[in-house]
């Protein structure tokens, strides 16, 4: 597995708190069949810990310290969609080498102003990953938005707590919706070191069971490596069919 959205660099945000437990978690990691990891530190423009210089220090100095291990470690950002931000993006927010960026906004309305922001990022050739787009509540309301931002060149990355209701009935009803319907590129852990317990394997297991094997390779392994070899992925992965079914026709979803 690939994990793309975590907070376990140290020292930077709301997530690990210390060298020591960054490394056990890492340790956690690997021993639930993790292979590699992006470290996504909150990045706001007023949030003057996610500094990209700090950033850079304590990826090197958790570098250092995992260097026998058996894991590759990659550098990042979640960075919140404030106005202007766009300017401020560069190669050193960007995952790993790639272009790809991990962002997120307020949990409340869509404003033209944030799909300005995205467009703009992408006019720039960056190929934003949006995250945890289950928890927005425009999206609760209206799961089929999600949609639109696979048609303005988004892609969606799941919380592997949503799939098992860590975040309430809601979000997961959302969640799975949007996997079912082929809106999801990407599913993370959004691991914020408050636990011993790591949820990305978990949560793979419950796609495998109640969709397919495909579905669980695809958000966890297939699409996260295509992001680290900086590769296109499809932003539609699913089409829709109809088929004749006892005087009635059917419609169902096809993997292409």
């Amino acid at each position: 597995m690939i994990d793309i959205h975590t907070h376990i660099l140290h020292n930077c945000d709301d997530g690990s708190d210390s060298l020591e437990l960054s490394i056990k978690q890492i340790k956690n990691m690997i021993e639930k069949g993790v292979t590699d990891i992006v470290l996504t530190p909150h990045y706001m423009n007023s949030y003057v810990q996610t500094d990209s210089r700090i950033i850079d220090k304590q990826f090197k100095e958790l570098s250092i310290a995992a260097a026998s291990m058996k894991v590759n470690l990659y550098k990042g950002g979640e960075i919140f969609l404030n106005p202007g931000i766009e300017d401020k993006v560069n190669s050193e927010l960007c995952i790993g080498d790639t272009s790809y960026i991990l962002v997120e906004t307020n949990m409340g309305e869509f404003t033209n102003e944030i799909y300005e922001i995205l467009f703009n990022l992408v006019q720039k050739g960056l190929k934003p990953i949006l995250a945890h787009p289950e928890r927005y509540h425009y999206i609760q309301n209206d799961p089929d938005m999600a949609e639109d931002f696979l048609h303005r060149n988004i892609y969606l990355q799941i919380n592997a707590g949503s799939i098992l209701g860590l975040y309430g009935q809601t979000i997961s009803k959302t969640a799975w919706y949007l996997i079912d319907n082929g809106f999801a590129h990407f599913m993370a852990s959004d691991n914020h070191c408050r636990t011993d317990e790591y949820i990305l394997p978990i949560a793979k297991e419950m796609i495998h069971d109640k969709i397919d094997n495909y579905t669980a390779e695809l958000l966890t392994k297939i699409n996260p490596q295509k992001m680290l070899n900086n590769e296109k992925i499809n932003y539609f992965y699913l089409q829709k069919q109809k088929i004749e079914k006892k005087g009635f026709f059917e419609r169902f979803l096809r993997k292409i």
